[in-house]
């Protein structure tokens, strides 16, 4: 083998090496969501998943199920997932209004990251009835964020219309 090509091995070789080994890390204490996807469940053909992915730098996402948590604006929270629906009306989205019911709000459970780094990256699922969690509504949006233990709300996430069938 050329000296060329033994170099250009090696230097491939210690390029996977210290990239597969290197920890993902981050500062950011506020988390991070995206929109994922909006599919109709593969397991129960009723139903569909609403999925997201996020991030969150110092780990501290889930609530145990009677926990609380203080909000960024000092209001008590009893769910950790927020999720707001929209749908058309006179060609314009509108939020539905659940009144005093909890909508489509949810709790993410505890997390824990078992490494010593403890940053959380992962997706979130929320399955959907069409009629019980859909209201019957044939065009669909939703809006969505997380809050973190310590109170922070994470960017507010936008999916596009969806119709449903």
């Amino acid at each position: 083998m050329k000296t060329a090509s033994k170099i250009a091995l090696i230097a491939l070789i210690t390029g996977f090496i210290t990239t597969s080994c290197e920890k993902k890390t981050c500062s950011d204490p506020v988390p991070k969501m995206t929109f994922a996807q909006f599919t109709p469940s593969t397991t129960d053909t009723i139903n569909y998943l609403l999925t997201f992915n996020f991030t969150d730098c110092d780990g501290d996402i889930g609530m145990s199920p009677t926990a609380t948590i203080v909000d960024e604006n000092g209001e008590t929270q009893t769910n950790n997932f927020m999720i707001d629906l929209y749908h058309v009306v006179n060609g314009q989205w509108v939020k539905h209004d659940f009144g005093n019911n909890v909508g489509l709000d949810s709790k993410i459970p505890d997390l824990n990251n078992s490494n010593a780094n403890p940053m959380l990256d992962g997706e979130i699922e929320k399955k959907l009835h069409p009629d019980l969690s859909l209201l019957g509504y044939d065009s669909v949006m939703f809006k969505s964020r997380i809050l973190d233990n310590a109170g922070h709300y994470s960017n507010e996430v936008e999916t596009p219309g969806f119709i449903i069938k």
